[in-house]
C-alpha cells in the first residue's frame, strides 16, 4: 500500500539526514514511578527510565531470527557479578556441529560470553537477562540466543544503576513517530528482522492524516514510501518543506500511535510484574545457572 495515495500530500523523496541524529524513544507505556527498562528489538537499544523520565540508553544485541528475544513485561529478578556460564545443551550441539570443542561451563573471566555481570529478568527458567560480552564488536545486532547483550562497560553501569524488581518491557516496534522541539514530524522505519509484519498501514495513515489536520501542515507521503523502501532507521522529516539539510531541533518527543488509549494506560501499568518477597531479596552476587547467551 502506498502511503502517498492515502495522504493529501506532495513533495519529493526524502534524503537521508545525519545518522548521528537523536535516537527516538519507543512508543511504550512507561511507569511514572520507579525504574523501567524498555528494549525495542528493531532498534537494538535499551532505554532506562527513572520515574517516567529517560535517563540513559545503550546499544544492545538481541536474539537471532531463530532464537528471538521474547516480547512482554518482566521484572529484574537477579544481579550476578562474575558469572559462570552453564552452557545450554542446544548451544553445546551448535559447538559440535561447528566442529568446535564442546564446553559445558565457562568460568568467570575474559573468555566468558556473559562478560562481567548477568542481570536476570523474568523467571529463572526462562534464562533471560542483560549481560556483558567478550565480543564487544557484536553489539549492536541480532546475534544472541535470546538474551540482551551489552558492551561490558555498559552492562556494569546498568548493574550499578538498576534494582531488583525494576520493570522490564521488551517491545517490537519497527515504526516510530516523533516531534522535535520545532514541531516537525519525524519517522524512523527499522528492518522487520523477525518478520512479524507489525505495521498496520491504515492506522499509520490515519495517524498522519490526523496530525496533518491538527497542525495544519502537509505531510509528504512520498517520503513515507521512501522510508519504508529503505527501512534503515534513519530519521525522515515528514513535515519539513524541503529535504535539504534537515536537522532534528532540540529533543524528540514520542507521537503516540501504538500505545493504548489514555483511559487504559493506568490499568496496564498496574499489571506490570511485581516480585514476591523472596525474589526481591535475591542477592546481587550469587552464582546461578544461565540457559542462554
Amino acid at each position: 500500500m502506498k502511503f502517498s495515495s492515502l495522504l493529501v500530500a506532495a513533495g519529493t523523496l526524502a534524503a537521508a539526514v545525519s545518522s548521528h541524529a537523536m535516537t527516538p524513544e519507543p512508543d511504550v507505556l512507561v511507569s511514572s514511578t520507579g525504574q523501567h527498562l524498555v528494549v525495542n528489538l528493531p532498534q537494538t537499544r535499551v532505554f532506562l527510565y527513572q520515574d517516567g523520565t529517560l535517563v540513559n540508553s545503550y546499544p544492545v544485541a538481541v536474539g537471532k531470527m531463530v532464537t528471538n528475544t521474547p516480547t512482554g513485561n518482566y521484572a529484574i529478578t537477579g544481579i550476578y557479578r562474575n558469572p559462570v556460564w552453564h552452557v545450554p545443551k542446544s548451544i553445546q550441539e551448535e559447538m559440535a556441529r561447528a566442529g568446535k570443542p564442546v564446553q559445558t561451563t565457562v568460568a568467570a573471566g575474559p573468555d566468558n560470553p556473559l562478560g562481567p555481570v548477568f542481570i536476570r529478568f523474568g523467571e529463572s527458567k526462562l534464562g533471560l537477562g542483560f549481560h556483558g560480552t567478550n565480543q564487544p564488536a557484536s553489539v549492536p545486532g541480532f546475534r544472541s540466543h535470546g538474551c540482551v547483550r551489552l558492551r561490558s562497560e555498559n552492562a556494569l553501569a546498568l548493574a550499578d544503576w538498576v534494582d531488583i524488581g525494576a520493570a522490564v518491557t521488551i517491545s517490537y516496534q519497527t515504526t516510530l513517530l516523533s516531534e522535535d522541539s520545532a514541531g516537525e514530524l519525524w519517522l524512523h522505519a527499522y528492518r522487520d528482522s523477525y518478520k512479524k509484519d507489525d505495521l498496520v498501514p491504515q492506522l499509520l495513515a490515519e495517524t498522519l492524516l490526523n496530525w496533518q489536520q491538527e497542525n495544519q501542515r502537509p505531510i509528504h507521503g512520498k517520503r513515507v514510501d521512501q522510508a519504508f523502501r529503505e527501512r534503515n532507521g534513519k530519521p525522515v522529516c515528514l513535515s519539513c518543506s524541503s529535504t535539504q539539510n534537515n536537522r532534528i531541533t532540540g529533543t524528540l518527543n514520542v507521537v503516540r500511535w501504538l500505545s493504548p488509549p489514555q483511559e487504559i494506560i493506568e490499568e496496564q501499568l498496574d499489571e506490570l510484574p511485581q516480585l514476591d518477597s523472596n525474589s526481591a531479596r535475591a542477592p546481587r552476587s550469587a552464582q546461578f545457572k544461565q540457559k542462554s547467551a
